[in-house]
């Protein structure tokens, strides 16, 4: 096994290289949501001069070369190239001293064939829209080709390069910047032991998981303990016995929902898609900041669960101030030095405990 760390583009571009998808595979099926967040993620690219990583790539040599896992980010940059080619002929421009031509000789095209070949229904779509964007006549599409998820990806990358919001020279920037884990085997047998090996072994990271290892990952290592020990080791406490990490996951959603009102949360992939798009696009203060705020939010969570942990964390510290910034936001805080109002909220809370 060879294993190699690479550019997409570089891999997609390599002279003389074809890649296939097995007929075992499933279809393409990026829609909306996987383009738009990787559309995010190119633009955050190019905006830091950051490489991304976009997963592990396994390949069986042959020819062409079988592509056992990655098919849909290897099929995703192919229609983002077709739609910037279409886009570079409507508006006459060019990216790198490429023109439409040369990016579609170089990523799309291998002599008369072409440089990735889907399966079924996925492989017309494909051939109609490389067709558009180099230029020349379309075959006929059926019914089933012209409805495919290809077409729709297409149709959205078009979109995005349409309504110019970021400069075409920064998006090319970006995608140069995608870069994935290659596996080279040397069947395909031997290629598909190791992914069910990579998919089906092992617990799937969760929102909790995620959104720590994001926050802390690009810190020195004594930074990273420090906000850990201050900050999330108290979060998972407070939630604690939690298997799973559920109800600290809930907390996270919870947070993010009052937080970041735009996204839709619903799977683990899109809460930590709308959590990585909140903290990069919309938040503007430090990440200590962002993680007492988040801690404050937990605590008020926890009280659901109604664990006497939640008692010692509310002496450890100040919860008028760490909690205000999620919770109270745009509302007078009450004077601490109000008795009277400090013994309304006691009774209510008699109550509430009695009741409970």
């Amino acid at each position: 096994m060879d294993v190699r760390q690479t550019s997409l583009v570089d891999l997609l571009g390599e002279p003389g290289a074809q890649f296939a998808i097995p007929p075992y595979q499933r279809a393409y099926a990026w829609g909306g949501e996987q383009c738009r967040e990787l559309w995010l993620d190119i633009k955050r690219a190019a905006r830091k001069g950051m490489r991304h990583f976009t997963g592990t790539l396994l390949i069986a040599e042959g020819a062409p070369a079988q592509v056992v896992d990655g098919q849909q980010r290897l099929t995703t940059l192919t229609l983002l190239i077709c739609a910037l080619c279409v886009h570079l002929r409507e508006t006459g421009g060019a990216v790198d001293g490429q023109d439409v031509r040369a990016l579609a000789e170089r990523f799309l095209l291998e002599g008369v064939a072409l440089k990735l070949m889907l399966r079924s229904a996925d492989a017309q779509a494909l051939q109609v829209v490389i067709a558009q964007a180099a230029g020349e006549a379309a075959p006929n599409a059926t019914t089933e080709s012209a409805a495919s998820t290809v077409t729709d990806a297409f149709a959205f990358f078009r979109q995005a390069f349409a309504e110019g919001r970021t400069p075409t020279s920064d998006i090319w920037r970006g995608i140069q910047l995608l870069f994935a884990i290659e596996a080279r085997m040397e069947d395909s047998i031997q290629a598909q032991t190791v992914f069910e090996s990579l998919n089906s072994k092992g617990r799937a990271l969760n929102i909790a998981d995620l959104s720590r290892n994001y926050l802390l990952l690009s810190e020195s290592r004594a930074e990273q303990m420090r906000l850990y020990r201050e900050y999330w080791q108290q979060m998972e406490e407070l939630f604690a016995p939690d298997p799973g990490s559920l109800r600290l996951n809930s907390a996270v959603k919870g947070w993010l929902s009052v937080r970041f009102r735009g996204v839709r949360l619903r799977s683990t992939e899109s809460v930590y898609s709308g959590f990585k798009q909140y903290v990069e696009d919309e938040y503007t203060g430090t990440k200590e900041d962002l993680l007492r705020e988040m801690r404050g939010f937990c605590l008020v969570w926890a009280e659901n669960y109604r664990y006497h942990a939640v008692k010692k964390f509310k002496s450890a510290f100040d919860w008028a101030v760490n909690g205000a910034p999620t919770l109270t936001a745009g509302y007078p805080l009450k004077k601490a030095n109000d008795e009277a109002y400090a013994n309304r909220v006691r009774e209510e809370l008699k109550r509430v405990n009695a009741d409970w």
